[in-house]
């Protein structure tokens, strides 16, 4: 009897293992340095953003391995704002830095990404805004010392990364996609 109950637990195991969908079988069908298109679907401003903040992006494009589709268009991502810090006086620029996680495949499975340093759609600073510090050379009394009044009250620029922004992705989280960066595969 016990013998039988163990098998039959065993075998309804490896049945329920085998329903369910797995991303590795994606991600091994397709080459790891396999450049993805995708758009951001939120705007993100560095007024507003926090660091861990969620925003979404998705495919632009199907991408396949042969004949067969791996990850469909507009297939929903995510991922995290890694740093954000808002413009301020003295003409400090604004910040942002987003960094993609991962695909939702179909079935409900994650695909962890990396970004494509190549594209720098998601590693953004403001202007500062400052003028020019030659403009203090210039030898007339109190110039200098407007040029630097300026500098020191007024804002730097805040950034924003809109909705529709295209960057890309390599479709694997893998240590060894650091090859990728220097190597993608088009």
């Amino acid at each position: 009897m016990h013998v039988r109950f163990v098998s039959m637990a065993l075998s309804a195991l490896l049945f329920a293992l085998g329903t369910f969908p797995i991303a590795t079988s994606a991600a091994s069908a397709l080459d790891p340095c396999t450049v993805v298109a995708v758009e951001m679907m939120d705007t993100v401003n560095s007024a507003q953003a926090r660091p861990g903040d969620f925003f979404r992006f998705q495919t632009v494009n199907a991408v396949t391995a042969g004949a067969r589709v791996v990850i469909p268009a507009r297939t929903m991502g995510y991922g995290i704002v890694a740093i954000a810090s808002p413009a301020g006086r003295g003409g400090r620029a604004g910040s942002l830095v987003l960094e993609p996680r991962y695909l939702v495949l179909p079935g409900g499975t994650h695909l962890g990404v990396v970004l494509n340093h190549h594209t720098n759609a998601l590693n953004r600073t403001g202007k500062s805004g400052d003028a020019p510090g030659l403009l203090g050379a210039i030898p007339v009394p109190g110039v200098g010392a407007a040029v630097g009044i300026f500098n020191y009250f007024h804002n730097g620029k805040n950034i924003e990364v809109p909705r529709g922004s295209v960057f890309t992705i390599f479709p694997s989280d893998d240590p060894s996609v650091e090859r990728c960066q220097r190597h993608p595969s088009y």
